[in-house]
This record gives C-alpha cells, structure tokens and sequence, in this order.
C-alpha cells in the first residue's frame, strides 16, 4: 500500500475533569469533530496533614482530561485561542494547551485532519510561550509520583501521569517476564527548552534510570503552548498566588527564559556528563480500534520495533462503519525507533489491514531528539 505523509499540528489540552464539558464545547462549535481524549491525573504540592498546624507537604492529585487532534497550520492560532478562551486557561490552575509539528502517514484518499470551520484572525490572540520541550517517562507503575514530585521541586510545570500497559520485548522474554510488571505509568512533562539538559538529567537521577528496569526517557519538540502554573495547593497569604504572579511576568515578557533554571552544562554531576543519549529516533504512534494493539505489537516486533507502551483513549464521537456506529473505544501503540526501522514497521501495520474501515487506524509520528535508557554495553563503560 502507497502512503503519503502530510504534515500537521497536534494540538494537546490537557484540563481539569470539571473543566472538560467546556473544551469539549468549544471544539464542537470550532467543527472539530473528532478529538481523542485520554484520561490521567494531574500531580501537585499540597500542604502536609496535622492536628494543629500543616506539617511538611504532600502530593496532591486531580482528575483530567487530555484532548488530541490534529489540524492544519494555518489553523493552529485560531484553535488554540479558542480552546484558552473557552476553558480561560490563561488563569492559574485550569489545564495546559500546547502544540508539536507531526507527520501522518495515511493512504492518499484518507487524510485525518481536522478541517474547522473557523475566522481567519482572531479577535483577542493569546500570548503563547515558546520554544517548549515536552519530555515523557515510562515507569513501572507506581513510579510515577517519585518523577512527578521531581519535575514539581524544579518548579517546572504540573505533570500529568497516564497509565499504559508494555507490549512486545517483554512478550519475548519467556517465563522471566513473570518478574517484569507490564503496568506502566507514563509522566508528561513540559518546560522550557532552554532548560532542557538540565531537566532531563535531574529526573534521570530521580527515577534512577539509569539502572536495569527502571524506566525510559525521551523528549520532544513542542512549539508553542500556555501551561498550568499552579503547582502548589493550600493557602495564600497575599493578593495573587505566586503562580499568578509567575504566570503575568512570563505574559510581560513573552517567554520563561528570565526564569531560567540552569545557565549549562557545568552544573550537571560529573556522572550525567558522561551519559551517553540516544539520539535520532522517532516517536511512531498508531492508533487503532480497542482489543488491535496487541497484534500490531507483534506485527511490528517482527519488523524491527525493540519494544512498545499500549495506552488506552476515546473518540467524542463513532465514526460511521461497516456495521453503523464504531465503538469509540480506541488504542495508542507507541514506540521509540531508529529511523531506519520506521519504514519496515509503518509497512507491516499496513499490510494487516491498519487502514481498513474496522481497525480505524492513523499513524503519527514526531522526532525523539533525545532519549535515555539502561543500556548494559553503555553503562559497562
């Protein structure tokens, strides 16, 4: 099967549970149709329990929800306006929106963008941040509060936490799998790009990745977005929370760089600077209708994949097939590759039928321009 590759914007907005009906709005009046949404938690600082008085802190966490779609370009301004205004993301503590360059790849008669029906200016555009860094880390499952807690100490941005289940290298591994727990967690994490390095080490440090099992670390690029500042939850003491105050300096001088966290390399321990990362890789997603992914696993084992993550999400609305209405139900497969494999995997995906009407299937990806893992030949160093 010939695919053609078009490129597009992915728009992520990730909100609070009572937020959500408002999003959803929102997208439906822009003529966005069909969005994905996953759900997760989103992690805080709260104030410590006591009899008399707040002792220390905890971790608080909430329920969200996580939209996902893809647009055109041209269109990325207008939407992401609309969806701050819509769910008046520009105030502290109601959810992130941000968005990434892709790729689709998908038959030359079925493109999967979105096509709303929107003006081309918007009246009021909204300050926006950029350059960003988005970075997810895979853990066992109840890892993913140590990685949270870490990002949270930075003082970077409010992570949320998605679950996902390992597929694939873990299958091949006999009866020592037994010993290899394949709930995962998945940390998403957005900062500045300018303090990336020093991010990325720190939570390499916290989760201690860089021993066998631990977990795997990649990063992305994110253009543009408005993220959640309110990583603390208790009382205030004064007019505007410090996540207010720290929100309208970043809107003043139109991006985080004055609040920059690491100034390079000389502040990493000897030992990250002689981590060795992987680089030129790709972030190869496909979705699929529920019960496929395990299959496509398999299939793309077989091709070259070295391992995959299966989350599960929802479209708002069924697409029409063969027998009505779909089930909205769906499966993401996500994998890390050596460009190399990307092409052996996409073609055996699509040779099993990805793209037929009962599998609803799309393929996304993006680069990886960094990634860190245990590696046994690396670390022997």
């Amino acid at each position: 099967m010939n695919l053609v590759e078009t490129p597009a914007v992915r728009i992520t907005c990730e909100v609070y549970r009572e937020i959500s009906p408002s999003i959803a709005a929102a997208l439906a009046a822009m003529g966005i149709s069909r969005p994905y949404v996953q759900s997760g938690r989103s992690i805080m600082i709260g104030e410590g329990r006591g009899l008399f008085f707040a002792r220390g802190t905890r971790l608080v966490e909430d329920r969200i929800d996580i939209y996902r779609f893809a647009v055109a370009p041209e269109h990325e301004t207008v939407v992401m306006t609309g969806l701050v205004q819509a769910g008046m993301l520009n105030q502290e503590g109601r959810g992130s929106v941000y968005s990434e360059n892709v790729k689709f790849l998908h038959p030359q008669d079925a493109c999967p963008l979105e096509r709303p029906s929107l003006p081309r200016k918007s009246a009021h555009a909204t300050a926006l941040m950029s350059p960003l860094a988005g970075i997810s880390v895979i853990v066992q499952r109840g890892q993913g509060d140590t990685i949270a807690r870490a990002a949270l100490d930075m003082g970077i941005c409010v992570p949320s936490v998605t679950f996902g289940v390992g597929a694939g290298l873990r299958d091949k591994l006999g009866l020592i799998r037994i010993t290899i727990p394949a709930e995962k967690e998945v940390v998403h994490i957005t900062t500045a790009r300018h303090d990336l390095p020093g991010v990325l080490s720190r939570l390499i440090e916290a989760g201690k990745l860089d021993q066998p099992g631990k977990g795997f670390i990649f990063t992305y690029p994110i253009e543009r977005g408005l993220l959640n500042t309110r990583l603390y939850v208790g009382r205030h003491f004064s007019a505007a929370s410090l996540g207010q105050i720290v929100a309208a300096i970043d809107e003043i001088k139109g991006s985080t760089a004055w609040r920059r966290k690491f100034t390079g390399t000389s502040e990493l321990r000897p030992r990250a600077k002689k981590r060795q990362y992987l680089r030129g890789l790709v972030d190869l997603s496909i979705l699929c209708a529920e019960g496929m992914a395990a299959t496509l696993a398999k299939l793309a084992m077989d091709a070259g994949a070295g391992g995959a993550t299966v989350g599960r999400l929802r479209r708002i609305t069924g697409e029409e097939g063969m027998h009505g209405k779909d089930s909205p139900a769906r499966e993401q497969l996500t994998m890390i590759l050596p460009e190399g494999v990307v092409e052996s995997v996409v073609r055996a995906v699509a040779a099993a039928g990805l793209f037929e009407k009962e599998t609803c299937g799309e393929i996304i990806s993006r680069p990886v321009p960094e990634a860190y893992t245990y590696l046994a030949s690396t670390n022997a160093k």
